[in-house]
């Protein structure tokens, strides 16, 4: 696949439905840009771009990287990113409820008070991700790696982390009514809450 590779452009409210997939942008800005009509994007490389307010409804992104990205104010109607690496990527503001995502790595990303309902986010990683006011209501979150994010308000109502890592998270400022928790789970909650130590014996 021939790659274009595009460093420092200005894409700011154009509307983009040829196909990018496997170029390479570097510090590019899609403020308010348009890529509604791309339908799919695959191995495509995005850098510390800017895509504050740009629409980017109905597009499935696979395997395709967006690092240290800007994601503030964005819509993602029907969007999906599958198998994607999103390290260090901020979604302020956004509209995630109707976002799909299917596996791929978001560590480091803020999502800070976003809302997601009945999503399957399985074997994600979350590891070191700002959480804090996030809703995950009724989700599936099975053998997730939530290592050291800030959960400050997060809630997880109804949602299944069974298989999850949430060492070196503050479980004590989390929501997790009717939520499914594995044994160890258990035990680690029932630590910080009690300052205790469980002795199996």
């Amino acid at each position: 696949m021939e790659k274009n590779i595009f460093i420092g452009e200005n894409f700011a409210d154009k509307t983009i439905e040829e196909d990018i997939s496997g170029n390479s942008y570097e510090g590019c800005s899609f403020k308010t840009c348009d890529l509604s009509g791309l339908e799919r994007v695959e191995d495509a490389v995005f850098k510390e771009c800017n895509f504050t307010s740009a629409r980017l409804n109905g597009v499935s992104f696979k395997k395709c990287a967006f690092l240290n990205c800007k994601f503030k104010y964005a819509t993602f109607f029907g969007t999906m990113f599958e198998d994607c690496k999103m390290t260090g990527s901020s979604f302020e503001g956004s509209d995630c409820e109707l976002l799909e995502i299917k596996g791929g790595d978001w560590s480091y990303c803020d999502l800070r008070y976003l809302s997601f309902y009945k999503q399957d986010f399985s074997g994600i990683r979350f590891a070191e991700c700002d959480l804090s006011g996030t809703e995950f209501r009724k989700c599936i979150l099975r053998d997730c790696d939530f290592h050291g994010a800030i959960m400050d308000g997060a809630n997880f109502e109804e949602s299944d982390i069974r298989g999850c890592d949430i060492n070196g998270s503050d479980l004590r400022v989390v929501g997790f009514k009717k939520t499914k928790i594995d044994l160890q789970q258990c035990v680690l909650l029932a630590e910080q809450l009690t300052g205790g130590i469980f002795d199996p014996e």
